[in-house]
């Protein structure tokens, strides 16, 4: 017998062992997916109505609040851009956020999607999320028409005004904040990379790079408070490419909730190390009181 004729029978043999992890997976999947159904019933988080998860009444409910301060003292700033005071302490240029994580309906549907594996959750905050993107991407439209309108010349203006890459439409390589193998392992999904996905295919000029890997499994930041959650993110991540992939780029992080900004401030410094051009981050809600 030919040796081709081994390496196509040795190939058949490999193939459905293959397949066969393929289909356990699929089965698995798809019955944690029948036992969430049936331990929580598809209706509407909001107001109980049945074969949906966010009826569209409800879902008008959720008004953007876009963030207006820095991410790290809370003071006032035009796009939410660190201030001039944090600036020189932080790698991360500045955060968008879309809704106070005290908005109860936000809450109850960021605690569904991430501790209750409702993965169909997706849609509805990634779409409510693009709405309060384009809404903060007319506004710095407005924003710079009204200040050239006054006089200042469009090369003064960037300096004028610190108006983030995602708000002038511009390239921008998108990543989700990564989870720990083990966590991920446990919850399914990565919640933020469903969502950077999902923004990703919004906007034609992101670029999806899922490369930051977590390399330690920290404790929930939620738990932490002041100096802990700075050092409970030292040596988290790592790149998995060249830095000459994301040298000159800007980039947006993209997760659920920001509240100190440590976790996102952490993956930003590792990106400016590389010589990325800027670093933005983009989430949900924030969790600060303002």
């Amino acid at each position: 017998m030919s040796t081709t004729g081994l390496s196509a029978r040795d190939d058949r043999r490999q193939r459905p062992r293959n397949d066969n992890y393929m289909q356990i997976q699929k089965i698995i999947k798809n019955t944690s997916r029948l036992l969430i159904e049936l331990i929580f019933p598809i209706q509407c988080l909001d107001c109980g109505k049945e074969k949906t998860w966010l009826c569209e009444q409800c879902f008008k409910k959720l008004e953007p609040k876009i963030s207006n301060h820095c991410a790290f003292c809370e003071s006032k700033t035009l796009h939410g851009e660190t201030c001039a005071k944090c600036k020189p302490e932080h790698a991360l240029d500045g955060a968008i956020a879309c809704i106070p994580y005290s908005d109860k309906l936000i809450q109850t549907l960021i605690h569904a999607w991430k501790y209750n594996s409702v993965e169909a959750v997706t849609k509805y905050l990634s779409l409510f999320t693009q709405q309060s993107l384009e809404l903060a991407q007319n506004n710095a439209r407005k924003s710079s028409s009204e200040i050239l309108q006054k006089g200042i010349h469009r090369i003064q203006l960037s300096r004028t005004v610190a108006i983030p890459p995602v708000l002038l439409d511009e390239p921008l390589i998108v990543i989700p904040t990564p989870l720990h193998p083990n966590k991920l392992k446990e919850r399914g999904f990565n919640q933020s990379n469903l969502l950077a996905q999902s923004l990703a295919q919004y906007n034609q000029h992101w670029e999806l790079m899922d490369i930051i890997q977590r390399t330690k499994k920290t404790t929930a930041q939620a738990s932490l408070h002041g100096i802990d959650r700075i050092t409970n993110m030292q040596n988290a991540f790592a790149l998995s490419i060249p830095t000459d992939e994301i040298r000159g780029k800007h980039i947006i992080i993209i997760d659920d909730v920001i509240t100190t900004g440590s976790t996102t401030n952490t993956l930003a410094l590792l990106l400016k190390r590389a010589y990325a051009k800027s670093v933005w981050s983009m989430t949900i809600a924030y969790g600060h009181p303002l």
